[in-house]
């Protein structure tokens, strides 16, 4: 499992002040799922990110979209309140 750092800002958080967010399981995701279990590994879930509490509420909004398509709409939100 990634440690938690936001995957939008980068921030490092610790208990409380953010979560993980698991997205659509998909085709994808639910072979890699098997294909972990099938050789007795573990690792971080291809369809979860960490989020800090600032970027958890949009993210957690998304969840039911795959990852990949989660997190290009995310990177338009902030990358257009930067500007």
């Amino acid at each position: 499992m990634k440690p938690p750092i936001c995957v939008i800002c980068g921030k490092r958080f610790s208990p409380g002040t953010g979560d993980i967010i698991y997205f659509k399981e998909t085709e994808e995701v639910k072979e890699w799922n098997k294909k972990m279990e099938r050789e007795g590994r573990v690792g971080h879930p291809i369809n979860a990110e960490w989020f800090c509490n600032e970027h958890l509420e949009q993210a957690s909004k998304l969840r039911d979209l795959p990852i990949q398509e989660a997190m290009a709409k995310l990177k338009l939100i902030y990358s257009s309140k930067e500007n």
